[in-house]
């Protein structure tokens, strides 16, 4: 009689878990052929699996694990997975508690545990589980201890049970003798919140009034400098008007700063943010500092190791440090330690709830702490209000900490002071972290003698968009003197008609704020969907989010803030017309003589997406991926591939199925809602019935280890494409 049928028949193997058991290739374990075990490993497989309540014996010194129907129920997805598996590899979560059990029960003890409480990733995914567990030592043929007998009854239901009844009452007592208190820290919290809510409001409401001032007295001031600048090209002999064109500029230049700072506090200015490193920001800015502050004045600094990068405008930011700088100076009275500090620093929601407009996080925070006089609470509260100030007339604006307040506030930060009489001040501010890496230190080589030209027109055509009159003419004049046709639009909809009914124009010159539905952010995105795309330079006496998007212009276009100068306005324009020329004359450049190949051939884009976050394994796939002549690229996290996913139409998803953040199947039913024809395969150590939730129509689940000849069969469509690709590239370099 054959052995597998004698061992049903003859020791009463019956059920799910004795098929399987009689079935595995246990030859490939540490156990051996089946038919080779000894009595007592025969004896002791046959109690646990004719036993209705969750037995598992671990057998020799690894532990192989055999177990009855009942235990199969309880290890849930990790079934058939355990069957023959070590313990420490079938359960790594818990790997040294087992081998605990192990060492004492091989040793001839015992143990027992009520409600052992221990985190099992059952289905895919962490869990709680509380067991009542028995171990015992099993003995070999000779009587001594061979393997491990494990009673395991789960007690999760009544052990979560009980103890949300315990807290559901809990929190009843400590709501019945804490509601007075409650009620006086609900009501203190609610006046904090509103509080903080008015002079949020308040602050905005003297941002919008400031940037609107400033806005209007930028127009000013661009019809001023502009006609300067002319005259002082129309009258270059004359030594007393360009004594006092000089003299008017200057004056120009001062209003200039003035409304820089205003548009500052408003949040409305100007910014270029690029990476920025800390430590090199504040390292370069000693020399700055000491000329600045004097040396009555102690300069001390404190980095952090290992900053995190902030992405903001370098010299607003320096400008913000250096006045905080100066403002503790001037708290010092000529002598003092000013300290300025830079550190990393997580935001839970707890902390982020005292700083409005902060979301939890993590924050790069620049501190500069005084040993000056400090202020009273009453001049804190003022603090940041643009002309507020504790100075002598004629000492001070009372811009300087509003500048500080707005550019901090424009690059996604927050700013904090801390004050008290007589010891000193602190003012934080907060930067989100940037992941990007900051680009090396390079040195300014430029010579800062060598004289400007300002580069003259071609005659090519400018559409001038430009709603104040004055402001329109000033710039019609200054483009006319540089050598270009001018063509003049006052709004958005006569600038539009102008663009679409064949009108020859080279560049789009518009002012970003204008009446009507039609703005200059608008007009951009329409001239970008030209073709070719029509050039657009932007003036504007600050900017709105219609023009930034994430703190960038978007390709094409160029910012020229309000008031210019002429020979800014003629470098800009000309550089973007030459730019525009370079690139058309590139993209019209003939193809060398030679056999006609497919498009696609010659630029190929990624057909695969792989994501997988351990390092080993993503770099081992994408090299079996690439021997398959797939073009692939890779991601660590669902936060990267979805990135990697607005930029590429991908074919394939292969995803590990547990990424940290997002999952690799709540992955995959992001990208299909964009990418509806991709194909998505799931790769998981939980086996292919690893559990993904709600499913997913035609994704394929691969278990790891991955069989390489199942993935390619997952992948042949792909495979196959690839293969005539490379024939045919293989053809073209032949010829």
């Amino acid at each position: 009689m054959p052995f597998l049928a004698y061992h049903h028949d003859c020791l009463g193997w019956n059920g799910e878990m004795a098929q399987r058991v009689l079935a595995f290739d246990w030859a490939a374990t540490g156990l051996g052929p089946i038919h080779n075990w000894p009595h007592s490993l025969q004896a002791a497989v046959q109690m646990v699996l004719a036993s209705p309540v969750p037995l598992v014996m671990m057998w020799g010194r690894q532990g192989h694990m055999i177990y009855n129907d009942a235990y199969a129920e309880f290890a849930g997805g990790r079934h058939p997975y355990l069957l023959g598996c070590p313990v420490e590899l079938g359960w790594p979560e818990v790997a040294d508690f087992n081998r605990h059990v192990m060492d004492v029960c091989l040793a001839g003890g015992t143990l027992s545990y009520r409600d052992k409480e221990l985190v099992l990733l059952r289905n895919g995914r962490p869990e709680d589980v509380w067991m009542d567990l028995y171990y015992s030592p099993l003995p070999d043929d000779h009587g001594a201890p061979a393997g491990v007998l494990a009673i395991v009854v789960e007690t999760t239901e009544r052990v979560t049970t009980e103890r949300e009844r315990q807290v559901a009452e809990q929190a009843l007592r400590q709501l019945t003798e804490t509601l007075e208190q409650r009620v006086a820290d609900a009501l203190s919290a609610r006046a904090e919140v509103e509080a903080q809510l008015r002079q949020a409001q308040k602050m905005e409401a003297i941002g919008n009034l400031t940037g609107g001032v400033a806005h209007d007295f930028n127009n000013v001031l661009q019809v001023i400098a502009g006609n300067l600048q002319m005259l002082s090209v129309e009258a270059p002999g004359s030594t007393r008007v360009q004594h006092r064109i000089a003299a008017a500029t200057r004056a120009v230049q001062r209003g200039a700063t003035l409304a820089a700072q205003l548009l500052a506090f408003a949040r409305r200015q100007q910014l270029s943010p690029a990476v920025i490193s800390p430590a090199q920001l504040i390292q370069g800015m000693s020399e700055m500092l000491h000329r600045a502050l004097g040396e009555a004045v102690k300069v001390e600094t404190h980095l952090a190791s290992d900053l995190w990068n902030v992405l903001a405008d370098r010299n607003q930011l320096e400008n913000a440090l250096l006045n905080l700088a100066i403002n503790a100076r001037d708290a010092m009275r000529g002598g003092g330690v000013l300290s300025i500090t830079a550190s990393n620093v997580t935001l839970d929601s707890a902390q982020a709830q005292g700083r409005e407009e902060l979301a939890p996080g993590d924050y790069l925070v620049f501190s500069v702490t005084d040993t000056g006089v400090g202020m009273p609470p009453e001049v804190v509260e003022h603090a940041f209000e643009p002309f507020f100030t504790t100075k002598p007339d004629g000492h001070g604006t009372g811009l300087g900490l509003s500048m500080v307040f707005g550019f901090v506030k424009q690059s996604g930060g927050h700013v904090t002071i801390r004050s008290a009489v007589g010891l000193g001040t602190t003012v934080q501010l907060y930067f989100p972290r940037c992941l990007e890496a900051a680009p090396a230190d390079t040195a300014d080589t430029a010579d800062m003698h060598t004289p400007i030209v300002t580069p003259m027109g071609g005659r090519e055509t400018i559409l001038v968009v430009e709603d104040d009159t004055d402001v329109r003419l000033t710039a019609v004049d200054m483009l006319t003197q540089l050598g270009y046709r001018v063509l003049t639009a006052a709004n958005g909809e006569a600038a539009l008609e102008l663009m679409n009914n064949g009108t020859p124009i080279d560049l789009l010159f518009t002012d970003v704020i204008m009446p009507g539905p039609i703005k200059g952010g608008e007009l951009s995105m329409r001239a970008a969907q030209r073709v070719p795309p029509l050039p657009v330079l932007l003036v504007s006496g600050y900017t709105r989010d219609e023009v930034m998007h994430n703190g960038r212009l978007p390709p094409g276009v160029t910012l020229l803030g309000k008031p210019y100068r002429r020979d800014d306005l003629a470098r800009a324009i000309r550089s973007m017309l030459d730019n525009d020329t370079a690139a058309h004359a590139a993209h019209a450049q003939p193809a060398a003589p030679g056999p006609a190949v497919p498009a696609n051939t010659l630029q190929r884009p990624p057909a695969l997406l792989l994501v997988e976050d351990d390092t080993a394994s993503r770099e081992a796939m994408h090299e079996i991926l690439t021997t398959f002549g797939l073009h692939c690229v890779a991601a660590a996290s669902a936060e990267d591939a979805l990135a990697l996913a607005g930029a590429h139409h991908f074919q394939v998803l292969l995803s590990d199925l547990t990424l940290p953040g997002q999952s690799g199947a709540d992955l995959a039913r992001t990208l299909l809602r964009t990418q509806p024809d991709m194909q998505v395969l799931l790769m998981s150590g939980y086996g292919s019935d690893a559990e993904i939730g709600e499913p997913i129509a035609g994704a394929l689940r691969l278990g790891k280890p991955i069989d390489l000849a199942e993935l390619q069969q997952a992948l042949a469509p792909w495979l196959s494409a690839a293969q005539n690709e490379t024939n045919a590239r293989r053809v073209t370099h032949a010829a």
